[in-house]
């Protein structure tokens, strides 16, 4: 099996390929999907991201989850030597920054929650695969953020964004790693243990 850093080279070159008018018709596809989930009719309070270089385009789920009258929020670091991710509610026209790593978040971050207040998170990622595994960019934020989901009965959704050729045959799993409840793609969504 390769090792994750060969295949975030892999899938990073994968996903620089998909043509502008593939990931427009992908974002559309994947927001009108988001909002038929039962998982989404559900919750409240959803976590989403801004995209950054060629991530999957989020701006319609985030459109999606306004007009559907739900709170939407943007990960922020909150602890940069624990690597431990708050999430800020971002509503139109709130002001942006980038961060150390370039990813867009809300300038005021007043009005912050920690990971086990919200209801879905929908996380970016490099790959997938049929288990539920999700290979990210190396950080960790998320799985360290997330932690706590493996010691408890989970109550929130971690739902990967990406699209259907990210998805792998096999993927390599640490220990800390946190695996995903379903991804949606902009060919539908697949579930693997849906709260």
């Amino acid at each position: 099996m390769q090792t994750k850093s060969e295949l975030r080279q892999h899938f990073r070159k994968l996903r620089q390929q998909i043509s502008p008018s593939d990931r427009e018709s992908a974002a559309q596809a994947a927001a009108l999907l988001l909002v038929q989930q039962a998982f989404f009719k559900r919750s409240q309070h959803i976590a989403c991201y801004f995209a950054v270089n060629d991530e999957f385009d989020t701006r319609m789920v985030i459109e999606a989850i306004w007009q559907a009258g739900k709170y939407c929020y943007l990960p922020v670091i909150a602890e940069q030597k624990e690597k431990i991710l708050s999430f800020v509610r971002y509503t139109d026209g709130d002001a942006l920054e980038p961060n150390q790593y370039h990813i867009l978040e809300p300038v005021d971050k007043s009005n912050a929650l920690m990971a086990a207040e919200l209801d879905l998170v929908i996380l970016p990622l490099l790959a997938f695969d049929d288990q539920g595994h999700r290979l990210g960019t190396g950080g960790g934020y998320y799985d360290r953020s997330f932690a706590f989901l493996g010691e408890q009965e989970r109550k929130i959704a971690l739902i990967g964004l990406a699209y259907a050729r990210q998805q792998a045959d096999s993927l390599p799993v640490d220990p800390w790693d946190i695996g995903l409840d379903a991804v949606l793609t902009e060919e539908g969504c697949r579930g693997w243990i849906i709260p």
